[in-house]
């Protein structure tokens, strides 16, 4: 099992981005005063970014990561799990729109229900999808699960 931590890339991205927002404000301080609605959007963007970039600085710190084990995958930062014998398919997908990657995994319908219940979501989640820019070596990550899966589908159909 290889545990595929958080890139450090995302949290520098957004930790820059939330500074460069406040320092945007304090360079032309009395021309944002005058407009109220950008000053306390620039304000609010700016947390938004650094606050999520502190999120995954801590989740990062306290080792969580994106992994697989002999019971399943874990979707996401929390540690929840789509277990091997609930999956459909997993699939690699790029967005046309926005460019970004991701490696999705697609719970059979009838599964739909437990996963959302172990979650404790309010909704049932088609598919799970993991983007690549949170994690360190994603292409190398997609590759080993999906060869993890083909292993595990031949385990589960025997």
């Amino acid at each position: 099992m290889k545990i595929y931590r958080i890139a450090l890339f995302p949290i520098v991205s957004f930790m820059l981005a939330g500074v460069i927002l406040l320092l945007l404000l304090f360079v032309d301080i009395k021309g944002f005063l005058q407009h109220h609605f950008v000053f306390i959007s620039l304000i609010l963007l700016s947390f938004v970014f650094s606050g999520y970039s502190f999120y995954l600085l801590n989740k990062r710190k306290q080792g969580k990561a994106f992994f697989w084990d002999e019971q399943g995958v874990v979707i996401d930062l929390n540690g929840n799990k789509v277990y091997w014998n609930e999956i459909e398919d997993i699939k690699f997908l790029k967005s046309s729109v926005t460019n970004m990657r991701s490696t999705v995994i697609y719970p059979h319908y009838t599964n739909q229900e437990k996963i959302r219940i172990r979650r404790n979501k309010s909704m049932p989640t088609p598919a799970h999808s993991i983007d690549w820019f949170l994690i360190e070596k994603p292409k190398e990550y997609h590759k080993n699960l999906m060869k993890t899966w083909k292993e595990k589908q031949g385990i589960l159909l025997v």
